[in-house]
This record gives C-alpha cells, structure tokens and sequence, in this order.
C-alpha cells in the first residue's frame, strides 16, 4: 500500500485544511443609556412647546416714533406700531389702547425708538394749575455739571438785591425742556416749570443776567 498522496478525482479541487470559524462579538448596548437619551429628546421637546406657548404669538404695540418732550401732548405722527412677543416685566402699551394715548402728555421724555408704557403718560396739561412756564438763556459754561436734562429739579438763584436778611432770593424750578440756543452768547434755553407767582419776576431777572441755576436733588427744594 502505497504511502504517497491520493491524487483527487478529476473535475474536484484539493480541499486543505478548514480555518475555524470566527466568532463575531456581538456589542452589548446599555439600555440605561438609551433609555436616557430617549428621555432627553422628549424633554427638549416638551420644553420647546412650553416655551412657545410662553411665549406665544407676536401682536401690536405702540412704540415712541420720536422724540417727545416733558409735557407735550403726544399725536399719532409720535408713534409707531411694533410687533413682538409678550414678555414678563415688560408693559407695553397695546395697539387696542391707542385712543388713550393720543392726546395726553408726556409725563417723562419719550425717546424715539422706546417702547411706551401708560407710566410714561400724564392727562395733566403743562404748565399746570399754579405754574408758569419760563424759558431763560445761559451759555453752556453755567449749565451744573455741564448739561441739565427734562424733569431736573433746580434751584434759581438771584445774584442781586438779596432780601432783608442779606440772603439770595431763591425759586424752585424744574426743567421741562433743554433746547439749542439760536442767539448769540447763549447756548442753551431752558424751559423751567416755576409758581405763578414768581414767573414775572424770574423772568426779569434771567433777562439782566442775574440768575444763576443750581440742580439739586429732587425733592429737596423749599
């Protein structure tokens, strides 16, 4: 019996030795970690829909179109409608309103481009009951701290003719309005809110040049 190798039948190939087969690992997935993804994309959902609803949809409101001073009566070219969403701590005026703003006056400035607030808002006229509304020149040099705003309350100070006791004749004023001045010398005119009972003599004094204005804190005037 012959040791050699057993040729293979004709038309069938030599088969060798099979490899082993492969063992394929298959991953363990944590499912914790799928649950907590899961969970995750449903709150971001829920999220987002409460914050829509939050913040719902836009509607109208009235914003200031320019620039309106303490006191003016506000007309609709003073306006201008704007569309956003509703905001805690904001309290815009609503577009339905607008037949309560037009024609009142402005209790503070109004700056252009400010959303209004009824706040902002006076039905009382200027100069109201009991004042007088005096406007004075002063150059720029003389104005407390270099500038005076609307709504500054300020003390008018006669630089003559003190009273009795030797002392300055003085008068509460507030500031309604600080305008470019068009005469020569002066820079600035200042529209002051004072008593009736003072705005002849105020006057006449800030026509010589014999006042002086002191800003103050409000509410610290005599």
């Amino acid at each position: 019996m012959s040791s050699g190798t057993v040729a293979p039948p004709e038309g069938y190939a030599a088969i060798g030795p099979a490899d082993a087969p492969r063992l394929v690992r298959q991953r363990h997935i944590r499912r914790g970690w799928v649950g907590i993804g899961v969970l995750a994309i449903v709150l971001a959902a829920l999220g987002s829909a409460t914050l829509f609803r939050a913040i719902g949809p836009s509607e109208a409101y009235l914003a200031v179109a320019r620039d309106v001073p303490v006191g003016a009566q506000v007309t609709s070219d003073d306006l201008r409608i704007v569309r956003l969403n509703s905001s805690p701590g904001l309290s815009p005026v609503p577009l339905a309103q607008a037949d309560q703003v037009v024609g009142a006056y402005a209790a503070v400035p109004l700056t252009a481009g400010t959303l209004l607030s009824m706040d902002q808002l006076t039905d009382q006229r200027v100069p109201g009951p009991g004042q007088q509304l005096v406007a004075i020149g002063l150059s720029r040099d003389r104005l407390p701290g270099g500038t005076l705003r609307a709504g500054d309350p300020v003390l008018l100070v006669a630089t003559v003719n003190p009273d009795d006791s030797g002392q300055p004749r003085t008068f509460d004023a507030r500031v309604h309005q600080v305008q470019e001045a068009q005469a020569r010398g002066d820079n600035v005119v200042l529209s002051l809110l004072v008593a009736d009972r003072v705005g002849a003599v105020v006057a006449a004094l800030a026509a010589d040049g014999d006042l002086t204005v002191v800003l103050v804190p409000d509410g610290a005037g005599s």
